[in-house]
């Protein structure tokens, strides 16, 4: 089997992924190489440097694969936007004009990656996600259940996996989604959709989930695993920049906030309530998905396995024994998705277990110093032996330090794993508000989450699952709250990654030496970004960035980086 190319892009999260074999090789979204956040322009960089690192060209692809049917999504838009009326916000010839410039755009642009041999292949999307979350997970039979907003026609699917082999069981129809029932009122919440999800996620423990319970009743619907949501007050199925109507509102006799406005309680209680009702209707979901076989093995994917309060609540709320979640499981992730259904699709083998996160680009020793003196008027650098570096850095965030930490390969997905990461001290009382304000620039209530030794979980977290990708919120132990605050929640919840030695050597010993040095092997880890920016890729990305905030070290592989008092 020659090479597949797996592609997504036309939403939001762009990526590719190239596959040999049934082993992913390579996967980076499209944002690291543009800059732009969410990036959702055909990823021809990513492409080409997949090209570039393996040494092949579009004459050894034997497919392409893209992570939806184009055409299927084109029939959903036309159809769904005759609902519109005439409205001020809603223009349907020129939805269906744009997104009929986008289908062909995309063609174009598989066109210009395809071989004189390659198939391209058009995968159902809920169909990449499943398959992203199956074929990566350890379970050879399993429950596979795929969330989002939409796809063509389908906003929820629930597939079997057994032999390599995948089987549709139920689905739920556009335009009752959760997803977009939980992006409507992240917006609503004046936060952006796609985006700001994570923020409501972090303002709803502030607030009383009872106090706009009842007004669901009239909002959302179902029962036995099966939802509807009530289309009088919603707009996203046929407007393309409104999630809702005044009637929203009116019912909540709340007004909508707007960005620039205050956060009040009746925002934090509204968050609380909207949080409350989504895992009702999830949980609800996945007893049904369970009813529909006899594995006890769970599979989640889609935009909404990132609600990382869900789910950590799955294996106390379900019936499932086991849980898998893939490092980046929304639409990203699906460009691997789609790739490994059409090889295990195609060829009868063993599957080959794909868990590591770590498939972006990386940068030689060389590389590395060639840019420190490209700033050496602003830096100095050091380099150590890895063993050193360990005590060193050990040290500094013991003493109150803020570390960059760049090594190795970029990690696939929306979180920070490890290898593209800032790191702290989960002790220091300051430490949540001082990255809040003075590095990563964003609200003051959103906390942030820890690494924590893999065997050491179980003392610290209520949770005795390894989590490798930090996509499930837990209870801290009553004992630590107040011993480790820059990661405890007003909830007490953290979002933890927990590591084996396996997963990321050098973390792992770090985290060792904060035991010694700081009696927690746990240290906080969020993303090497400022506001509004994407994670760092390259060595000059991470150094700009170290010099534009108040970071205090700065680790570049094996290189020790300090600023240049001028």
């Amino acid at each position: 089997m020659s090479y597949i190319l797996g592609i997504s892009c036309g939403y939001h999260d762009s990526a590719a992924s190239l596959i040999k074999d049934g082993i992913v090789l390579g996967a980076c979204e499209e944002e690291r190489f543009t800059g732009i956040k969410h990036d959702s322009s055909f990823p021809h960089n990513t492409i080409d440097w997949l090209f570039k690192k393996y040494s092949i060209t579009k004459e050894d692809l034997d497919s392409i694969c893209f992570y939806e049917v184009p055409f299927q999504k084109l029939d959903r838009i036309e159809a769904s936007t005759k609902k519109g009326g005439v409205l001020k916000y809603f223009n349907r010839k020129s939805i269906i004009s744009n997104n009929k410039t986008a289908y062909k755009e995309l063609m174009l642009d598989i066109d210009s990656y395809t071989g004189s041999k390659t198939n391209v292949v058009f995968t159902e999307h809920h169909l990449s996600h499943a398959a992203y979350s199956y074929y990566t997970s350890p379970y050879n039979n399993a429950i596979i259940v795929s969330v989002d907003g939409v796809g063509e026609w389908e906003t929820t699917t629930i597939y079997e996996g057994t032999k390599n082999k995948l089987k549709k069981l139920d689905s739920i129809k556009f335009p009752h989604s959760l997803g977009m029932f939980y992006s409507a009122f992240t917006a609503f919440l004046g936060f952006k959709p796609n985006e700001g999800e994570y923020k409501m996620m972090g303002l709803a423990p502030y607030g009383d989930s009872s106090r706009y319970i009842d007004k669901f009743d009239s909002i959302i619907s179902g029962k036995e695993g099966n939802f509807k949501l009530n289309m009088d007050l919603f707009t996203y199925e046929y407007s393309d920049t409104h999630m809702f109507n005044e009637k929203l509102g009116m019912l909540l006799e709340l007004p909508n906030r707007l960005p620039e406005e205050p956060l009040t309680q009746d925002h934090k209680d509204l968050a609380a309530s909207v949080q409350a009702i989504y895992e009702k209707y999830f949980f609800n979901l996945l007893e049904k998905a369970f009813s529909l076989s006899s594995s006890r093995n769970l599979c989640l994917s889609g935009g909404c396995a990132y609600n990382g309060t869900a789910n950590g609540k799955i294996l106390e709320k379900t019936s499932y024994n086991n849980l898998w979640i893939p490092p980046a499981p929304s639409d990203s992730g699906s460009s691997i998705g789609c790739a490994l259904h059409y090889y295990y699709d195609n060829n009868v083998s063993l599957r080959k277990i794909n868990t590591n996160p770590y498939l972006g680009p990386e940068y030689s020793k060389e590389s590395i110093k060639s840019t420190i003196d490209k700033f050496k008027k602003y830096i100095y650098g050091e380099y150590v032996v890895n063993s050193q570096i360990i005590k060193i850095i050990s040290k500094e965030i013991t003493d109150g330090n803020i570390i960059g930490w760049f090594e190795g390969r970029m990690e696939f997905g929306a979180r920070a794993l490890g290898n593209r990461s800032i790191l702290a001290n989960p002790r220091a009382p300051q430490m949540k508000s001082r990255l809040n304000m003075m590095i990563k620039k964003r609200e003051g209530f959103r906390p942030f989450a820890p690494i924590v030794h893999r065997e050491k979980q179980v003392k610290y977290f209520k949770y005795n699952r390894l989590v490798p990708y930090m996509n499930q919120v837990v209870k801290v132990k009553k004992e630590f709250v107040d011993k480790l605050p820059a990661i405890t929640h007003i909830d007490n919840s953290a979002r933890i990654q927990s590591l084996d030695s396996k997963d990321n050597p050098r973390i792992y010993s770090l985290l060792t030496q904060l035991e010694i040095d700081n009696e927690y092997p746990i240290v906080i880890n969020t993303s090497f970004n400022l506001k509004d920016q994407t994670m760092v890729l390259t060595p000059e990305d991470a150094i700009k960035t170290f010099l534009d905030c108040e970071m205090d070290t700065l680790v570049l592989g094996n290189y020790i980086i300090r600023k240049t008092i001028i």
